[in-house]
This record gives C-alpha cells, sequence and structure tokens, in this order.
C-alpha cells in the first residue's frame, strides 16, 4: 500500500511539467479512466477506493487529462460544474470516452475523487459536467487556472 501511494505521488508530480516563472498549480485536476490491468505493468496502474462505498478499482496511473486543458469552469443554477477543455482535452475526452464505454471515469480534484460515472457515450464536444455541487472554493481556483490557461494559450 505504502508502495501505491508513493507511485501515485510520484506520478502526480512527475507529470506536471517544470517551467520558468510559472508556479504550481493551487489546484489538481486529473481525470483517470478504470482498467483491468492486463498486459500492464504494476507502474502503470493504480488502484483507488470510490466514495461512498469504497469500492475498489485500478485505474491507468497516468491521467487522460489535467487541469493544463481546462479553458472554461462555470457552475449553473442548479449546483453542476461544466468543465470545457482546449483541444487537445476535447480529443483526450472524445477517444478515452469512446474506447471505455462501460468502465468508470474517474475525475480527481486534489487527491479527492468527486465524480465517478461509468462512461456510456462518447462525449465529443469537450465539456464534462460533474452534477453536482463542488466546493465553491474548489470551482474558484479551477476557474482562476483556466483563465491561466486561456491567457497563456493567447501568447503562443
Amino acid at each position: 500500500m505504502r508502495w501505491t501511494c508513493l507511485l501515485i505521488s510520484l506520478l502526480l508530480f512527475t507529470h506536471l511539467p517544470a517551467r520558468a516563472g510559472h508556479s504550481a498549480p493551487k489546484i489538481f485536476l486529473r481525470i483517470h479512466v478504470q482498467t483491468t490491468g492486463e498486459g500492464q505493468s504494476q507502474l502503470e496502474t493504480a488502484e483507488i477506493m470510490l466514495p461512498p462505498n469504497n469500492e475498489k478499482i485500478l485505474i491507468r496511473a497516468l491521467p487522460e487529462i489535467t487541469e493544463q486543458e481546462l479553458v472554461n469552469v462555470q457552475a449553473d443554477a442548479a449546483g453542476a460544474v461544466h468543465l470545457q477543455f482546449n483541444h487537445q482535452g476535447q480529443v483526450a475526452l472524445s477517444t478515452v470516452t469512446a474506447e471505455n464505454q462501460g468502465r468508470i471515469l474517474v475525475v480527481i480534484i486534489n487527491g479527492y475523487v468527486v465524480f465517478a460515472p461509468v462512461i456510456d457515450e462518447q462525449i465529443t464536444n469537450g465539456e464534462l459536467i460533474l452534477p453536482h455541487q463542488v466546493n465553491p472554493q474548489m470551482v474558484q481556483l479551477l476557474q482562476d487556472v483556466a483563465q491561466h490557461n486561456v491567457r497563456e494559450a493567447a501568447k503562443t
């Protein structure tokens, strides 16, 4: 178990690019997909527990999408949070939801599983909707990261 925690921590931090003049994000968004683990080494998978029943599943250790692909975050009147991704994130979301129907898509914010639906259809519009309320401070941090990403993209 200790090795699993260490591995997940290393993967989370090594996935973040080191950029001169850029501080680390104040919030981490990781979107993973469930895997069977067949044909994969232990370094390529991680075991996590899903709330509320602490069901254990294997996920791909490297995330499909991170906060780096966020371009817009909006909370609606019903409390759902809409995450909109850039082209890279849109392609990744479309691919992972097309190729993994019947598996679980795991959305993790700052180390906490906030949404884990079974993939039942391909998402092609680049928008993932978290159907329940998320802490308003987390929503604000996600919005800040999305705005930062848009500004950075405009510089290139």
